[in-house]
């Protein structure tokens, strides 16, 4: 057999096994797939049709104001970029002291909410309850309610974040803890180890690096919510925003908005350095 032949067989073998492949790489997708996503298009059709939206004056008449207040923020005004940046500073402390008050009341709540280490299941259906009802309470109300309570200021935002985020960060917590290998706990457990000492060396590693994840998404994510809960008076630059756009400031308002992507990128960039290092 010469070099040619060999060359024709192999490109026959390459060919028979590609079609082979790309055979079971189709999508198998049966008549209920196909219903389905007739259905899914046909709840959306409804969705626009109940709401009354109307893409055509959305992408007209809509969008010319849109570029019209848009045009109005621009330059950014950062006259006063000093006062701006206190209050930035003062929502990322709001915001991290919201998210180390998650992490605090998180971690006993996703361990007896977790089905495989919880000491039974009357405590999980409590726990896992108040975690689902902190989840449903929107932060924004919760900030309303106790700066009422207790007052304008810094305090009833960082409550409102913390208690908020705890019921996600305890649902992130718990999911991580019932998806963990059992073999390390048994292994102490033989080896006599307590139940301290098996939570310490045979559970915290495994979940270590989503702990880290979430923790860094939950502060994030409360950066941003801080932002919003500073208009209902529970500090930070939340209120400076308010002010702007009630005096019809769009160039300081602009500067806001800048000012608040410049902080969670380097926040974001940040986050993934401290990631690298301790995982």
């Amino acid at each position: 057999m010469n070099s040619n032949q060999k060359k024709l067989l192999e490109y026959k073998e390459y060919h028979n096994n590609y079609d082979h492949l790309k055979h079971h790489l189709k999508p198998q997708w049966g008549w209920r797939t196909y219903v389905s996503i007739v259905a899914l298009i046909g709840i959306y059709v409804l969705i626009f049709i109940d709401l009354e939206i109307n893409l055509r004056d959305l992408l007209t008449n809509s969008g010319k104001y849109i570029f019209e207040v848009v045009s109005r923020m621009l330059p950014p005004d950062f006259s006063n970029f000093s006062e701006l940046a206190l209050s930035m500073l003062e929502t990322v402390e709001i915001a991290m002291l919201g998210t180390l008050l998650a992490i605090g009341l998180s971690i006993p709540m996703a361990v007896l909410s977790a089905r495989n280490i919880t000491p039974n299941y009357q405590i999980y259906i409590i726990c896992r309850t108040i975690t689902i009802f902190f989840r449903a309470l929107p932060e924004f109300i919760v900030a309303m309610i106790l700066v009422i309570a207790i007052g304008f200021g810094a305090v009833p935002g960082i409550l409102a974040l913390g208690f908020h985020t705890m019921g996600f960060l305890a649902k992130f917590y718990a999911e991580s803890i019932e998806h963990i290998d059992e073999n390390p706990l048994e292994a102490l457990q033989v080896m006599g180890a307590s139940k301290w000492q098996v939570f310490a060396f045979g559970i915290i590693p495994q979940i270590m690096p989503s702990f880290m994840g979430n923790n860094f998404y939950i502060l994030d994510r409360n950066i941003r919510m801080a932002t919003m809960l500073g208009i209902v008076g529970a500090g930070g630059i939340g209120y400076e925003l308010q002010s702007s756009f009630r005096m019809f400031e769009y160039e300081r308002v602009s500067a806001i908005i800048i000012l608040i992507f410049v902080t969670i990128f380097l926040i974001d960039n940040i986050s993934s350095y401290i990631r690298k290092l301790l995982l």
